[in-house]
């Protein structure tokens, strides 16, 4: 029982409460304490600096007191003329309540029937519906629910004659209306106009000599007034718009015509006393009060805005607290703003020259001060965005549109230089040219129904004058921009050059394709809040934006792939050509798996990673098109996105430097891997021989692997782990934003919201686009700093050789002065051949022997310039020569040779008899043939590939032939053959012979033996070497 009495107590309380607080808010009261003056004043200099607004007339009243009129700003920027309360503005369409008491008047005297058809008053008003003859009644002009379209803005003439409102209202001759009279409200300025012409046709006079009369004159408003040439002109306010980023005087055509909708002039002394008769409480006034207050009643037979206002008479009416009436303004270089509350007895007019939102919210954010309630609105101005636009697209096609040219004149002296080529088309390539001019037609097209699909259906006629002028720089240049570039894409694709990246194009397409990808998003965005006609317009840019994106992703991955692969292509080839003019020892030093792994891993990660940047690029214009829609909606929310995506970047960031140092690890480890791959291949025979040998490799490689995954997984998981962090941290900004904003920030409307989270999911794709980017841009930073390291040990030292500088001996003398060569230099323990001094002679047969160790293949590698002397000279036929010289008089054979499968540097066209010969010599004629220049196989035993590449020596023909245990895989009848045989025939030639051998029994066959020992050397003659 006591818990029934405690929440029934509870209850009571709660409905207690809530009544009380809906009784303070409908019974809200005025405060007009100089505190709330003071801040309307800074609030509204606030708002004119954000709006570059020049001049602004503000009138406040209070039951039947005035308790505030000031002007602000200038009425003629140029003069320094300020605004004062005498100052005249154009009203806009403020200027429609004037209009719609002129129409009450005939109503109420019985001139007028409100629910009869207009045309039983302007006979010739025919318009349709669904092809039909529609029936539209005065009720339905006055409410704006009689279907006549909102662009009919757009075809009100300029013109300012005698007939000039019936000129207008015959526009609508045969005009579809948009939906069936009096089923739902469309503001349609011109609905104003009929009215007007209603006037003139039912009392036979002219529309503004009616107002005046019935109107203005008996609530005693002289300061308003209906023609330009009833006042001084020195008393109106110059019009402005913006243009440039700033307010400038703009004389805005003459709509005489209009008037009745939105062309009286007023001033703030005139505003002072409307408010004042709007609240019942001037009592000067001659007027009807009744039909003032008929004027406020809502046509409450159509569905609420969404803004929960309904229309009347010329006002909007909102249900907030007592009530509150008002109406904006607007005219190509003026606007207006009118709102009063009846209940609290509280007028505000705001009057202005220029076209600004921020004039409305002036209004509105005083009627808060004064009220104590607070959230001040975030003002979106579609002039000054509208002007930001044009002035970016004008700025950035100023320089594509030079860039483009500057191209072209490149382009077309390069093809009177001859440094590019016509290209023929085929019929596949016309078909792709049309295309793309199908595709840029529709473009084209596209950007002229711009303002009609997002502007109402209005053209850009209208739109040049009643937006800032900057906008039609901005559309001819934005179209002198795309079809220029478009035509140096065809001139390009027309003249081709050799490796042409076409960086321009690229970067253009790249952008191209992001803004359709933003295109796309947009669309989608907009079409979410819009009406069914909306909609099917959205269609157009929707398909726009997808042709846009695919065909320029398309255009760009293959141009970036073919680049890319010519990339790979020329670092491969230019290490490759490093390694063929690299030094032998230099060559040497090279750790093993180096080459390989660069050569195929790291000139492969750059080709792999191309796709995943080229979508990073496109996704990068997506996101930035989408902060600038975020930023068109509310600045808040983009800061809140820039903020999460700074941190996640920031964390990645991190990680990346963190993945950075693992994966150089890694690479090493590599390097290390792939030495074991080497030795698993060179050492397989040995290996197979033994189990035991076997395992503890397996163990070793098992070991190396292990190290490489470990280090391998560990990078990719600080990826990893960021990426799931950032997963949290955009779901959590979503969160934020569909729950906590809404709290936080009361102006949000729930449509933005819905937007918000829409764009925001959307840009979790590209925003993982970018971030994907980062470890291929580190695994690509690891690869080019691999493959320039690598270059850069290659490019040390190299010297390359010009025929030039070879000369042709038939016979040499190659002479060793104090020739020494060390190894280890800079070390305590080190190994030196030498100094040496000899001379070897065409004509001889040299034999070099010596024990392991004793230097005798570093002193072969000396002789034939693989190893430069650390110290001393090579003296050829008495000249001085460089090591990579004195490479070009030597054939060799060394132990651990190498055979080709192509005879290279040989030209082999008119030796195929003494190619058949030697291959009969040497006992491979039945092994293998010679077929333009290749061996048929390669397949042969060690012995076998000796002999082959015994056959490209003496296809060679140089003048010196060094044997390095070349016999040692001969059996006993060759190698008799060969010291016999073939070493005296190359001696009969010319040829000096110099042979690294062990085979002391054939050592009488040299003229001289060298024997080394511990790096140096001793001569002896043959006979001295045989007694021994």
């Amino acid at each position: 029982m006591q818990i029934k009495i405690i929440f029934t107590f509870i209850m009571f309380m709660s409905l207690l409460l809530s009544s009380s607080l809906e009784i303070s808010a409908a019974t809200s009261e005025v405060n007009v304490s100089n505190e709330n003056i003071k801040k309307i004043e800074e609030f509204i200099e606030k708002q004119m600096e954000k709006g570059d607004i020049p001049g602004l007339s503000v009138t406040i009243v209070n039951e039947d007191k005035t308790v505030y009129k000031s002007g602000f700003g200038y009425a003629d920027i140029d003069n320094g003329k300020e605004v004062t309360s005498d100052t005249l503005f154009e009203l806009g369409s403020t200027s429609k309540a004037f209009t719609a008491l002129g129409v009450l008047t005939l109503v109420d005297n019985g001139t007028v029937d409100i629910n009869a058809p207009i045309t039983d008053y302007i006979p010739w008003l025919s318009m349709t519906y669904k092809g039909e003859k529609a029936t539209v009644t005065v009720r339905d002009i006055l409410y704006h629910t009689s279907g006549v379209p909102f662009n009919t803005i757009s075809e009100i003439p300029i013109s300012n004659g005698e007939k000039a409102i019936e000129a207008t209202v015959r526009t609508l001759v045969g005009v579809e209306l948009d939906s069936t009279p009096g089923e739902k409200f469309q503001y349609a300025t011109i609905n104003y106009d009929i009215l007007g012409l209603l006037i003139e046709k039912t009392t036979g006079i002219k529309y503004e000599e009616f107002i005046k009369r019935n109107i203005l004159e008996p609530m005693g408003l002289n300061n308003t007034y209906m023609y330009d040439n009833e006042f001084e002109k020195d008393r109106m306010a110059q019009g402005y718009k913006q243009l440039f980023t700033e307010p400038r005087l703009y004389n805005a055509p003459s709509y005489e015509g209009n008037k009745p909708a939105g062309y009286i002039i007023t001033n703030s002394n005139d505003m002072e006393k409307w408010l004042k008769i709007q609240l019942g409480v001037l009592k000067e006034s001659k007027f009807n009060n009744n039909l003032i207050e008929k004027s406020h009643i809502a046509n409450r037979r159509v569905e609420q805005l969404q803004d929960g206002s309904s229309y009347a008479s010329g006002w909007f009416v909102y249900q907030k607290g007592g009530g509150e009436i008002s109406h904006g303004g607007n005219n190509p270089n003026y606007s207006s703003f009118i709102l009063f509350r009846p209940e609290e007895k509280i007028g505000i007019a705001v009057l202005s020259n220029i076209n600004s939102a921020y004039v409305e919210n002036i209004g509105n954010e005083i009627n808060k001060i004064l009220l104590d309630e607070g959230n001040v609105s975030n003002i979106k101005d579609l002039n000054m965005i509208t002007d930001y636009i044009a002035v970016a697209i004008i700025c950035v096609s100023i320089i594509i549109i030079a860039t483009s040219l500057g191209f072209i004149i490149k382009v077309l002296k390069e093809l009177k230089a001859k440094r590019r080529y016509v290209d023929k088309k085929g019929k596949r390539g016309i078909l792709k040219i049309l295309a793309s001019l199908i595709i840029m037609m529709i473009l084209s097209y596209c950007i002229y129904l711009i303002p009609y699909i997002f502007y109402d259906g209005v053209d850009w006629k209208f739109t040049f004058i009643w937006l800032p002028s900057s906008i039609k720089w901005a559309l001819y240049l934005g179209y002198a921009c795309l079809w220029l570039v478009y035509a140096y894409s065809l001139l390009i694709s027309f003249v081709k050059k050799k490796d042409d990246k076409s960086l321009l194009m690229l970067s253009l397409v790249s952008i191209a394709s992001g803004l359709g990808n933003a295109l796309i998003i947009l669309t989608i965005n907009l079409a979410i809040n819009s009406d069914e006609k909306t909609k099917i317009n959205l269609i157009v840019y929707f398909v726009l934006g997808i042709i846009i994106y695919v065909y320029g992703q398309k255009i760009v991955r293959a141009k970036v792939i073919s680049i890319t692969n010519e990339i790979v292509y020329f670092k491969r080839m230019q290490i490759v050509k490093k390694l063929l003019s690299t030094p032998y020892e230099h060559f040497e030093n090279i750790e093993k798996g180096t080459i390989e792994s660069t050569l195929n891993n790291d000139t492969e990660t750059i080709s792999n990673a191309t796709n995943i940047i080229v979508g990073g690029i496109t996704s990068a214009i997506t996101l930035i098109c989408c902060f600038a829609y975020l930023s068109f909606i509310n600045f808040y929310v983009l800061l809140l996105s820039l903020g999460i995506i700074l941190f996640i970047a920031s964390i990645y960031y991190l990680a990346g430097r963190y993945a950075n140092r693992i994966g150089e690890e890694s690479r090493d480890l590599e390097n290390i891997f792939f030495k074991y791959i080497f030795s698993l291949v060179s050492g397989f025979k040995e290996l197979t021989l033994s189990r035991k040998k076997k395992q503890e490799f397996q163990n070793d490689l098992e070991e190396s692997s292990d190290r490489y995954k470990d280090t391998k997984k560990k990078s990719a998981l600080a990826f990893a782990n960021m990426f799931v962090m950032g997963e949290l941290l955009f779901t959590l900004a979503i969160g934020c934003i569909a729950l906590v904003f809404p709290v936080v920030l009361n102006n949000l409307e729930t449509a933005n919201i819905t937007s918000y989270v829409f764009i925001l999911l959307y840009m979790i794709g590209p925003i993982h686009a970018i971030l994907d980017t980062i470890p291929n841009i580190i695994e690509i930073k690891i690869s080019l700093n691999r493959i320039t390291t690598l270059i850069d040990k290659l490019t040390s030292k190299v010297n390359s050789v010009t025929s030039q500088q070879v000369q042709h001996y038939a016979e040499v003398q190659l002479q060793l002065k104090d020739v020494a060569y060390e190894y280890n230099q800079g070390e305590e323990t080190k190994f030196k051949v030498g100094p040496i001094n000899y001379q070897f002679n065409s004509g001889e047969i040299i034999f070099i022997t010596g024990g392991n160790g004793s230097g005798k293949s570093t002193f072969a590698k000396l002789i034939t310039g693989l190893y430069t002397p650390t110290s001393g000279n090579l003296i050829l036929n008495g000249n001085t020569v460089s090591p990579n010289i004195l490479n070009e008089y030597y054939s060799a054979i060394f132990n651990d040779f190498f055979l080709f499968e192509k005879l290279y540097g040989i030209d082999y066209t008119d030796k195929e008899n003494e190619i058949k010969n030697y291959l009969k010599i040497l006992q491979l004629d039945k092994k293998v043939e010679i077929i333009n220049g290749k061996f048929s196989t390669t397949k042969l035993s060690t012995g076998q590939k000796k002999r082959l590449a015994l056959l490209v020596s003496y296809l060679d023909d140089r003048p010196i032939y060094v044997f390095d245990e070349w016999t040692a895989d001969q059996d006993p009848e060759f190698r008799l053959f060969f010291y016999s045989n073939l070493l005296p025939d190359l001696q009969k030639k010319g040829k000096c012979i110099i042979a690294v051998t062990h085979d002391d029994r054939y050592f009488s066959y040299a003229d001289k033996v060298i024997k080394m020992d511990m790096g140096k050397m001793i001569s002896l003659d043959n006979q001295s070497m045989v007694l021994n």
